[in-house]
């Protein structure tokens, strides 16, 4: 009992715990009441596949890989188990309003089921919270700036906004690439392997930080000899590899399946059509008709970036002398490029890909906090402008006589009216400037980056 009462003590004494409490309140009472029913729809009725023994990818049901099937099926018994509702029920009088803004989602679901729901989205979280405190332990000397960090990812407006108003999954895809990053700091490249195959599971984004890694540590020079070091770096290679192999082999036939349906059976995600795609390039409708037109053209350029990180890290690896901090560093540099090479697809809850490794790196230099600020600020207004605030009056109009559906469409759809500025509407505009600010604050993370590697290799030397 004393041993028991002793460890209690130890965690409830602990700098985070507080803070973790106060963390997960927030989030307990962001969970039941916001959703954008898309993401959810898409994997609920790939699991009700599941659960009836059929193939969600042969049957086109599905356009997620695999692994947050199999996260999200125990759940989605227990809810189906216990009678809990998962339906949608749209609020007939609201459909109009929901067409115009594209974004708030006039539908009724059983708010203990959103709960259930984002139960895998709070695991994770909380998880990159914690791995972050750790990570920034490692890396600093700073008995205080561990626990900043912590709070920086806990308490961001993004990366609530994202997880638990939007319940997207992609805090899951940067847990992983954070988690593969500190396996490649530890010097642990099989468990490296293993958290980027993982994060390839949950979305394929990982791969192009993976592979360029894989030719850092194949070609990196050594830390004593600065030449190098073709034995060990093979050993450093093939651990990577076997780890990222074995996830992704446990997966093989679903994720191979995938790939075929994305790939070559179903038109990729690339046009322009609103919503959330309107990230800085095409939130003006003239502006997504002229990309939408060089499709063919701008996927042949794209196409072009195995070569260029490939080069890149062949750059890196001739000039840089391998050091830990740098392995984090290029991580995080190859983690940011990928958003230029997404532009056409990319929606402001991707960058919760690198937003973890920023916080760490935050640690190792400080001038990663305008990164940080500049994301945060974009991100989290950018979901905002194509709607206004409207959407913080959703469970009043929802599940209290407070305030009506009719009254929240037509609040929105006052704010969608708004002339613009430079554009038809106000929306446009905003989605715009913040759209572009975090394509700003891409082009800052990347000269952050690159300028603290160079600062690193002179320090070293």
């Amino acid at each position: 009992m004393e041993k028991v009462v002793s460890i209690l003590r130890r965690y409830l004494g602990h700098e985070l715990t507080g803070l973790i409490i106060l963390g997960l309140l927030l989030r307990i009472v962001l969970m039941p009441y916001f959703i954008w029913p898309y993401d959810m729809n898409e994997y609920q009725s790939s699991l009700i596949y599941f659960i009836n023994g059929k193939d969600p990818y042969a049957l086109h049901a599905s356009i997620y890989p695999p692994l947050m099937y199999f996260i999200t099926f125990p759940l989605f018994r227990l809810t189906y188990q216990f009678g809990v509702s998962f339906n949608f029920h749209s609020i007939t009088d609201s459909l109009t309003g929901t067409n115009v803004t594209g974004l708030i989602a006039i539908s009724q679901i059983s708010p203990l089921f959103l709960v259930l729901w984002k139960i895998p989205v709070l695991c994770f979280d909380l998880l990159t919270g914690i791995l972050i405190y750790y990570f920034a332990r490692e890396t600093t000397s700073n008995p205080k700036l561990p626990k900043y960090c912590f709070m920086l990812w806990l308490f961001n407006p993004f990366t609530l906004a994202s997880s638990y108003l939007l319940g997207s999954y992609d805090v899951v895809v940067g847990f992983f690439i954070l988690l593969g990053a500190f396996f490649l700091f530890k010097g642990n490249y099989f468990f490296a392997g293993i958290s980027f195959g993982l994060g390839t599971l949950a979305k394929t984004s990982p791969i192009y930080v993976a592979l360029p890694m894989l030719a850092i540590l194949l070609f990196r020079k050594n830390a004593c000899h600065k030449a190098v070091d073709l034995k060990n770096n093979l050993q450093s290679f093939l651990k990577f590899t076997v780890g990222y192999i074995v996830p992704i082999a446990s997966f093989a036939p679903l994720f191979i399946e995938y790939v075929n349906l994305t790939w070559f059976g179903i038109s990729r995600e690339i046009s322009i059509a609103g919503g959330l795609n309107q990230w800085f390039f095409a939130s003006d409708p003239l502006r997504a008709e002229w990309i939408n037109l060089r499709i063919g053209m701008i996927e042949t350029i794209f196409s072009f970036y195995p070569l260029v990180v490939f080069c890149l890290a062949i750059v890196f690896s001739r000039y840089l002398v391998a050091s830990k901090t740098k392995l984090v560093l290029m991580t995080a540099f190859f983690a940011s490029l990928i958003y230029f090479f997404l532009p056409i697809t990319f929606q402001p809850q991707y960058l919760l890909w690198t937003l973890p490794l920023l916080v760490v790196c935050l640690s190792l230099e400080s001038r990663f906090i305008w990164s940080l600020i500049v994301y945060s600020v974009a991100g989290f207004l950018f979901f905002f402008s194509l709607q206004g605030f409207q959407v913080f009056l959703y469970p009043l109009a929802m599940y209290t006589s407070l305030y009506s559906p009719n009254q929240l469409v037509a609040s929105a759809i006052s704010y969608m009216n708004i002339p613009g500025l430079f554009s038809q509407n106000l929306t446009q505009d905003f989605s715009t400037v913040f759209g572009g600010l975090g394509f700003v604050g891409t082009l800052l993370t990347m000269a952050l980056l690159v300028w603290s590697l160079r600062r690193v290799e002179t320090d070293e030397k």
